[in-house]
């Protein structure tokens, strides 16, 4: 039959082995084999010495294995699974390099001097004044020629040519400053400090700030303060991660740090104002525990200077 032919049994032994599986099934003699194996267990020296121990002893030692336990299967779901989120608030969507809109129609110079026409900058109103007691210096020899006695003889001999003087070019700069546009809408969360200090929460240390840490959300937009060309873009600066300088002429140089990419602009590109340059990132090695925010400098002849007193005031 198939069955011998494949097991080598007959229908008699098959029969015989159902017949000892029938229900009910007598459990007693499972449970004495268990039994045996525990008692032997017990019986272990291992064992006894556990047992003759005091029981809050072995109570304490269950209890510290459990906290053990538990706090181990915490931390490691804390690093498997980003940690737990009570809050339940839903998450920020990241804005790609390539979901940034590039078309974005630059700012109107002359709209733009008529709205801000009003802000004097402070260096700007001490070249002023000091362009005003110069030429008040120089008119004063004339008055009194005139109202000198025309008995003396006149002097005739031409006057030496003097240098001219380079304050009109530098309050042309001044003034091209005074028109610059924010590179980012938001907060400043930490402000220009060279002559005082602000704490690092990523350093733990207290330092000087040379520009400021506009806050915005991660992928926002960052523009082209002024016009300019790329004079140097970098992606991994040990302090600020992305970054990338325009140079504006006339010794002004702009720096926007903490970007998200380095793929939008290149060295020696053309950059007209209101341009986007790249995106908001959290990549600055110095500022990583900050918010995300765009780190922003204004750099005139190699000092840094506060951009705040530039800028549009925000309200």
């Amino acid at each position: 039959m198939y069955i011998e032919e494949n097991t080598g049994h007959n229908i008699d032994e098959v029969i015989h082995y159902m017949y000892r599986l029938r229900w009910p099934v007598n459990f007693s003699s499972i449970f004495k084999w268990i039994k045996d194996k525990f008692t032997v267990l017990l019986s272990a020296k291992p064992i006894k010495r556990i047992r003759e121990l005091p029981k809050t002893a072995v109570l304490a030692v269950v209890l510290i294995t459990l906290l053990i336990g538990a706090n181990s299967v915490f931390w490691w779901y804390r690093a498997t699974h980003g940690g737990f989120d009570f809050s339940q608030e839903p998450e920020e969507e990241i804005t790609n390099e390539w979901e940034v809109d590039m078309n974005e129609q630059g700012l109107d110079e002359e709209e733009l001097r008529k709205q801000y026409a009003s802000i004097t900058p402070i260096e700007n109103q001490n070249e002023t004044q000091e362009i005003v007691e110069t030429s008040s210096e120089e008119t004063e020899p004339e008055q009194k020629q005139d109202e000198a006695p025309t008995d003396e003889p006149i002097n005739t001999q031409p006057e030496p040519e003097t240098k001219p003087e380079t304050k009109p070019k530098e309050t042309a700069q001044v003034s091209a400053l005074s028109t610059m546009a924010m590179p980012t809408v938001g907060k400043v969360i930490t402000a220009f400090a060279m002559d005082t200090l602000v704490y690092s929460k990523t350093l733990e240390q207290w330092n000087t700030h040379n520009g400021i840490d506009i806050a915005a959300d991660l992928g926002s937009p960052v523009k082209a303060a002024m016009e300019g060309i790329v004079a140097e873009v970098k992606n991994n600066d040990p302090r600020l991660g992305v970054v990338v300088i325009l140079d504006h002429s006339g010794g002004i140089q702009t720096l926007y740090g903490n970007l998200q990419s380095d793929k939008l602009v290149k060295k020696g590109d053309k950059i007209e104002k209101g341009q986007v340059i790249g995106a908001v990132g959290q990549m600055a090695p110095f500022e990583i525990e900050d918010p995300p925010h765009l780190h922003f400098e204004v750099i005139k002849d190699g000092k840094n200077i506060n951009p705040e007193q530039y800028l549009p005031k925000l309200n």
